[in-house]
């Protein structure tokens, strides 16, 4: 596994965990994006060489910490409430994509194209990239989409006091653990590893980056330029696979089907919906067997 630091902004570098099979492949790029409050570790069962349910061995990957989040940075001023939006995210992912392709050294790793991987707030990033796209000689590239938990391309609106609760939820290490056990997972499902990272990525965001999805991304409607491009998408027989925790309580099954998987059908791409029994919203820590599974179908 190595690294990448790329700069997609006067003010943004995001750090890019890459690994590549040790043998030649025809198997696309896997780029993975994380949750509100995560880093490119979250999803380190899928990547880690040594992990038991790594793709590393299969595919290229990139993990990707996004602006202020993991090693990556970001502005540190945010005036105008946009600067760690879902489409400035989207754009920075964009950018690092064409620095990869147009690199020497990294241009193999999209030879076979590549698969957005999202989770949560990551999924709506990932939505987001395809009108970020240039194209002509990536989006063209991508393969499809594996959206795990996915918070919606349409605006959530939260009531005040629920907003409230989630500007404080990654303060403490006591707040995050709280909301790690309580909330967003199964705890018996996660080690104590597991919880450390979770701790870590969550209390070490940048301020404006922990502050922005509940103020402002979570709000965002990204429907009609992601509708575009994926009418654009349609005809190459683009696949995108779905999948939501059964007791998950931050996006709940009925509503990542009604939401997601309903609005990506209406833009005619095809979709695979799947409910993963007895976990909540950290798929990737929770279940990471089940991601496996629906990426390996590409």
């Amino acid at each position: 596994m190595s690294s990448l630091s790329i700069s997609t902004s006067p003010d943004t570098t995001l750090h890019v965990r890459i690994t590549r099979p040790k043998t030649n492949t025809r198997k696309p790029l896997l780029v993975f994006l994380h949750y509100w409050g995560g880093s490119s570790l979250t999803w380190y069962k899928l990547v880690f060489p040594d992990s038991t349910t790594t793709l590393s061995s299969e595919y290229p990957t990139a993990a990707i910490d996004l602006r202020g989040w993991g090693q990556s940075t970001g502005p540190t001023e945010d005036a105008a409430g946009a600067s760690y939006s879902i489409t400035t995210m989207a754009s920075d992912i964009a950018s690092v994509l064409s620095q990869l392709k147009s690199h020497a050294q990294n241009e193999d790793l999209l030879a076979n194209g590549f698969v957005l991987v999202g989770h949560s707030m990551g999924a709506k990033v990932a939505l987001a990239t395809l009108s970020a796209l240039p194209a002509a000689d990536l989006l063209g590239a991508l393969k499809g989409l594996v959206l795990v938990a996915p918070a919606p391309p349409t605006a959530l609106v939260l009531p005040v006091e629920m907003k409230e609760q989630q500007k404080v939820a990654y303060e403490t290490e006591d707040s995050v653990r709280w909301v790690a056990t309580n909330v967003l997972s199964s705890v018996e499902h996660l080690s104590e590893g597991d919880l450390d990272i979770i701790v870590r990525d969550s209390l070490s965001g940048n301020p404006l980056a922990k502050a922005a999805w509940p103020a402002y991304g979570m709000g965002e409607d990204i429907t009609d330029e992601v509708s575009g491009a994926l009418l654009a998408l349609s005809a190459a027989g683009i696949q995108v696979r779905v999948l939501a925790g059964e007791l998950d309580v931050v996006e709940r099954k009925d509503r990542v089907e009604s939401e997601v998987c309903r609005f990506l059908e209406g833009s005619g791409v095809m979709v695979s919906f799947r409910v993963v029994p007895a976990v909540k919203h950290l798929l990737p820590l929770e279940s990471p067997a089940a991601v496996w599974e629906e990426i390996s179908h590409f």
